[in-house]
C-alpha cells in the first residue's frame, strides 16, 4: 500500500485523499476555502441510497447547499445545459460533484462553461479553452462512486450529443479536479453489473494506457501506475463482483487509470466505443473490443515488448497467449465473449461505427500501431467483426 500511496501522491495536477483520511482532508479544504455556498451535483439516487449525501451534508454544516440532482446515465448536452443554468443562479463558491462518471463529466463541462460564458459544445475537441486562455479556473471537487472512469482526475469529460447520436469528448487540463475524495466504503452497495462494468473501464484505461508506447515520455510513472492498477484489478475484481471485498482495491485502481489516461491516452477501443451508448455498457464495450484491438497492434514490435511486460499478471509465453490470457480473465469475470451477441449491436451498426470512428484522425494516428486514416474503415471494420 505504501508504494500504491506514493503513486497517487505523486501525480501533479490533484490532490488526491483516500479513506480513512478523505472525510479530514475535505474538512480542512472546507476550513481553507470556507464556502459560503456548494453547488452540489449527484445522480437522481445513488448519493442518496449509498449513504454519501447524508455524510456529505453533515460535515457541510454551516454551508448553505443548493443541489442539482437530476443527471442520468450517459449525460447529453441538455443536461449539461440545464446544469450551467442551475451553476449560474447558484452563486455557488465551490462546486462539487458526488457520483460516478457521468456525474463527475457532468459537472466538469458545465462548470467550464458556467464560469467562461461559452457554450459546452465549443469546448468538444482538445484543449480549445488552455489552448486559447491563461486565466486559471477553478474546478469540480469530486467524490467518486463508482470504481471506473477516474474521471476524478482526468481532463476529461464525456457529453452525448443527440443530433449526431455519438459522445463527444472536451478533453482539457482546466478540467482536472484539483481536489479528489476518494472513498470506497460508498461503493459496497453497487449492483454486480454496474461493478463489472466500471471494473472493466478501469481495466481498459490501464491496459489501453501501458500499451500506448508512443506516449510513454509525457510521464515517467505512468507505466508503473498502469501495472500496479492492472494488478490490483485482477486480483480484486472478483472479489468486488462476489461480494466479499476488494472495493478499496477497485477504488485506487479506478484512480490511477485516470492518472494513466491523462498522459497516456486510450486508443481503438475507445474510439470505436463512443456511438454504442444506450446499448452497451461503457466499460463492457471498451473491454470486448480491446482484445482484437490489441492484437492489430501487435503489428508494432515496441507493442509486442511491452505485452511481454505484462505476462506476470496474464500468463503467456507470447504476445498473443498473453492476449489469451487476458480473454480468459475476462470470461471469468463474466464478460461477454462477441460483440455480436449484444443486442443492438448489428452489421448496420458496425459499419457505421468503422466510418465514424475514422472521422477522428488524431485518434488513430495516435494508437500504439497507427491506422492511416485513408485505410481507417476497412481496418476498424476487421476489427470490430472479430471482437
Amino acid at each position: 500500500m505504501k508504494n500504491l500511496t506514493t503513486l497517487l501522491q505523486s501525480y501533479p495536477d490533484s490532490a488526491v485523499a483516500v479513506s480513512p483520511h478523505a472525510w479530514s482532508a475535505f474538512e480542512n479544504l472546507l476550513a481553507s476555502r470556507r464556502p459560503a455556498r456548494i453547488a452540489a451535483c449527484t445522480g437522481e439516487q445513488s448519493a442518496d441510497r449509498s449513504g454519501l449525501w447524508h455524510d456529505f451534508a453533515a460535515r457541510c454544516q454551516g454551508v448553505e447547499l443548493r443541489r442539482f440532482s437530476a443527471i442520468p446515465p450517459e449525460p447529453d448536452l441538455d443536461c449539461a445545459n440545464r446544469l450551467v443554468a442551475f451553476l449560474r443562479d447558484s452563486g455557488a463558491d465551490m462546486v462539487v460533484a458526488l457520483g460516478g462518471g457521468s456525474v463527475m463529466d457532468a459537472a466538469k463541462a458545465a462548470y467550464l462553461s458556467a464560469q467562461t460564458a461559452a457554450p459546452v459544445e465549443s469546448f468538444f475537441g482538445a484543449n480549445q479553452y488552455s489552448g486559447k486562455n491563461s486565466r486559471r479556473l477553478d474546478t469540480v471537487v469530486c467524490f467518486p462512486t463508482t470504481s471506473g472512469t477516474g474521471s476524478e482526475v482526468t481532463p476529461y469529460s464525456n457529453i452525448v450529443e443527440r443530433s449526431t447520436q455519438v459522445k463527444r469528448q472536451i478533453a482539457d487540463p482546466a478540467i482536472i479536479p484539483a481536489h479528489a475524495f476518494v472513498l470506497p466504503e460508498y461503493t459496497s452497495g453497487l449492483p454486480r453489473q454496474v461493478t463489472l462494468a466500471t471494473g472493466c473501464d478501469a481495466l481498459a484505461h490501464l491496459i489501453e494506457g501501458f500499451l500506448n508506447v508512443h506516449a510513454d515520455a509525457n510521464d515517467s510513472q505512468a507505466n508503473a501506475r498502469a501495472l500496479a492498477g492492472i494488478q490490483l484489478v485482477t486480483r480484486h475484481l472478483p472479489a468486488a463482483l462476489a461480494g466479499t471485498g476488494g472495493r478499496t482495491e477497485m477504488a485506487l485502481a479506478a484512480t490511477l487509470g485516470g492518472m494513466v489516461i491523462r498522459h497516456k491516452p486510450t486508443g481503438l477501443p475507445h474510439l470505436c466505443s463512443f456511438s454504442w451508448f444506450g446499448r452497451l455498457e461503457h466499460g463492457l464495450a471498451v473491454i470486448m473490443l480491446l482484445p482484437e484491438c490489441w492484437r492489430y497492434y501487435l503489428g508494432n514490435p515496441a507493442v509486442r515488448d511491452r505485452t511481454m511486460q505484462l505476462n506476470a499478471i496474464f500468463p503467456g509465453g507470447t504476445p498473443e497467449e498473453v492476449i489469451a490470457s487476458c480473454r480468459r480473465f475476462l470470461d471469468e469475470c463474466g464478460v461477454p465473449a462477441r460483440v455480436r451477441d449484444v443486442p443492438g449491436l448489428d452489421q448496420e451498426l458496425l459499419e457505421t461505427t468503422a466510418r465514424s470512428a475514422g472521422l477522428n484522425r488524431m485518434k488513430l494516428e495516435l494508437a500504439p500501431r497507427p491506422v492511416d486514416p485513408d485505410h481507417s474503415y476497412q481496418v476498424l471494420l476487421d476489427i470490430l467483426a472479430r471482437s
